[in-house]
Protein backbone atom coordinates (compact mmCIF):
# COMPACT_ATOMS: atom_id res chain seq x y z
CA UNK A 1 0.00 0.00 0.00
CA UNK A 2 1.38 3.16 -1.01
CA UNK A 3 0.23 6.37 0.84
CA UNK A 4 2.30 8.48 -1.38
CA UNK A 5 -0.63 8.47 -3.97
CA UNK A 6 -2.84 9.88 -1.34
CA UNK A 7 -2.29 14.23 -1.62
CA UNK A 8 -2.24 16.88 0.78
CA UNK A 9 -6.19 17.20 0.41
CA UNK A 10 -7.17 13.80 0.31
CA UNK A 11 -5.30 12.73 4.04
CA UNK A 12 -7.12 15.71 5.60
CA UNK A 13 -10.43 14.30 3.78
CA UNK A 14 -9.79 11.13 5.15
CA UNK A 15 -8.59 12.58 8.06
CA UNK A 16 -11.58 14.37 9.05
CA UNK A 17 -13.79 11.20 7.93
CA UNK A 18 -11.94 9.42 10.47
CA UNK A 19 -12.51 10.93 13.15
CA UNK A 20 -16.19 11.73 12.52
CA UNK A 21 -16.54 7.80 12.19
CA UNK A 22 -14.72 7.54 15.77
CA UNK A 23 -17.26 10.47 16.83
CA UNK A 24 -20.16 8.65 15.59
CA UNK A 25 -19.41 5.14 17.63
CA UNK A 26 -17.83 6.21 20.59
CA UNK A 27 -18.14 9.98 21.91
CA UNK A 28 -21.21 10.74 24.31
CA UNK A 29 -24.29 12.62 21.79
CA UNK A 30 -26.79 12.53 23.94
CA UNK A 31 -26.36 13.08 28.53
CA UNK A 32 -29.36 11.94 30.56
CA UNK A 33 -29.37 12.98 33.80
CA UNK A 34 -32.49 11.78 35.92
CA UNK A 35 -32.57 12.18 40.13
CA UNK A 36 -34.18 9.76 42.29
CA UNK A 37 -33.97 11.33 45.72
CA UNK A 38 -30.37 11.27 46.87
CA UNK A 39 -29.29 9.81 43.84
CA UNK A 40 -28.63 10.77 40.17
CA UNK A 41 -28.64 8.22 37.32
CA UNK A 42 -26.50 9.30 34.92
CA UNK A 43 -26.25 7.95 30.85
CA UNK A 44 -24.33 9.08 27.97
CA UNK A 45 -25.36 7.70 24.69
CA UNK A 46 -23.53 7.77 21.61
CA UNK A 47 -24.51 8.64 17.91
CA UNK A 48 -25.91 5.24 16.65
CA UNK A 49 -27.53 4.28 19.84
CA UNK A 50 -30.93 5.65 21.28
CA UNK A 51 -32.57 7.81 19.97
CA UNK A 52 -33.17 7.49 16.57
CA UNK A 53 -29.82 5.56 16.32
CA UNK A 54 -30.56 4.44 12.81
CA UNK A 55 -29.72 7.98 11.51
CA UNK A 56 -26.34 8.04 13.04
CA UNK A 57 -25.57 4.24 11.59
CA UNK A 58 -26.72 5.58 8.22
CA UNK A 59 -24.26 8.47 8.63
CA UNK A 60 -22.08 6.05 9.82
CA UNK A 61 -21.82 4.17 6.81
CA UNK A 62 -21.79 7.22 4.26
CA UNK A 63 -19.21 8.46 6.25
CA UNK A 64 -16.74 5.14 5.76
CA UNK A 65 -18.02 5.46 2.33
CA UNK A 66 -16.37 8.63 1.59
CA UNK A 67 -12.75 6.91 3.26
CA UNK A 68 -13.65 3.72 1.27
CA UNK A 69 -14.09 5.43 -1.99
CA UNK A 70 -10.74 7.75 -1.56
CA UNK A 71 -8.83 4.63 -0.26
CA UNK A 72 -10.14 2.40 -3.30
CA UNK A 73 -9.66 4.96 -5.81
CA UNK A 74 -5.82 6.10 -5.16
CA UNK A 75 -4.58 2.52 -3.20
CA UNK A 76 -6.81 0.13 -5.17
CA UNK A 77 -6.81 -0.92 -8.84
CA UNK A 78 -10.05 -0.62 -10.88
CA UNK A 79 -12.81 1.64 -11.72
CA UNK A 80 -15.71 2.89 -9.48
CA UNK A 81 -19.00 4.01 -10.48
CA UNK A 82 -19.50 7.83 -10.25
CA UNK A 83 -22.08 10.68 -9.74
CA UNK A 84 -22.47 13.45 -11.56
CA UNK A 85 -19.35 12.19 -13.47
CA UNK A 86 -16.37 12.41 -11.29
CA UNK A 87 -15.16 11.19 -8.13
CA UNK A 88 -15.17 14.20 -6.59
CA UNK A 89 -18.43 14.70 -6.95
CA UNK A 90 -19.18 11.80 -5.80
CA UNK A 91 -17.62 12.53 -2.31
CA UNK A 92 -19.54 15.78 -2.18
CA UNK A 93 -22.67 13.68 -2.53
CA UNK A 94 -21.75 11.37 0.32
CA UNK A 95 -20.45 13.79 2.24
CA UNK A 96 -23.92 16.03 2.06
CA UNK A 97 -25.40 12.45 2.84
CA UNK A 98 -23.37 12.13 6.32
CA UNK A 99 -24.57 16.06 7.13
CA UNK A 100 -28.27 15.19 5.86
CA UNK A 101 -28.52 12.47 8.03
CA UNK A 102 -26.91 13.78 11.14
CA UNK A 103 -28.89 17.43 10.60
CA UNK A 104 -31.87 14.95 10.94
CA UNK A 105 -30.97 13.55 14.09
CA UNK A 106 -30.15 16.93 15.49
CA UNK A 107 -33.80 18.60 14.09
CA UNK A 108 -35.81 15.01 15.70
CA UNK A 109 -33.61 15.62 19.03
CA UNK A 110 -33.23 19.70 19.20
CA UNK A 111 -32.71 19.39 23.00
CA UNK A 112 -29.54 21.78 23.41
CA UNK A 113 -29.25 20.35 27.52
CA UNK A 114 -29.23 17.02 26.10
CA UNK A 115 -26.21 17.46 23.84
CA UNK A 116 -22.92 15.83 24.52
CA UNK A 117 -19.51 16.72 23.75
CA UNK A 118 -19.29 14.10 20.83
CA UNK A 119 -22.71 15.68 19.27
CA UNK A 120 -21.24 19.50 19.09
CA UNK A 121 -17.52 17.48 17.85
CA UNK A 122 -19.85 15.66 15.45
CA UNK A 123 -21.51 19.01 13.75
CA UNK A 124 -17.62 20.73 13.25
CA UNK A 125 -16.44 17.31 11.67
CA UNK A 126 -19.36 16.89 9.57
CA UNK A 127 -19.12 20.89 8.42
CA UNK A 128 -15.45 20.42 7.77
CA UNK A 129 -16.48 17.39 5.75
CA UNK A 130 -18.47 18.82 3.56
CA UNK A 131 -16.18 21.72 3.20
CA UNK A 132 -13.05 19.51 1.92
CA UNK A 133 -15.69 18.20 -0.49
CA UNK A 134 -16.66 21.34 -1.71
CA UNK A 135 -13.24 22.37 -2.15
CA UNK A 136 -11.97 19.27 -3.90
CA UNK A 137 -14.75 19.37 -6.13
CA UNK A 138 -14.14 23.18 -7.12
CA UNK A 139 -10.13 21.97 -7.42
CA UNK A 140 -11.69 19.30 -9.91
CA UNK A 141 -13.67 21.51 -11.86
CA UNK A 142 -11.05 24.17 -12.30
CA UNK A 143 -8.63 21.86 -13.59
CA UNK A 144 -10.62 20.40 -16.17
CA UNK A 145 -11.41 23.95 -17.36
CA UNK A 146 -8.17 24.01 -18.53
Amino acid sequence: MDLSKLSRDDRIFVGVGLLLVIDLLFLPWFDYSKGFGPFTASVALTATGYPDGWLGVLGLLAGLAVIGDIAFDRLGSGELPTIGGSRASTRLVLAYAVAAFLGLKFIIHAHFSLFGFGFWAGAVLTIALVVVAIRAREAEVQQTAR
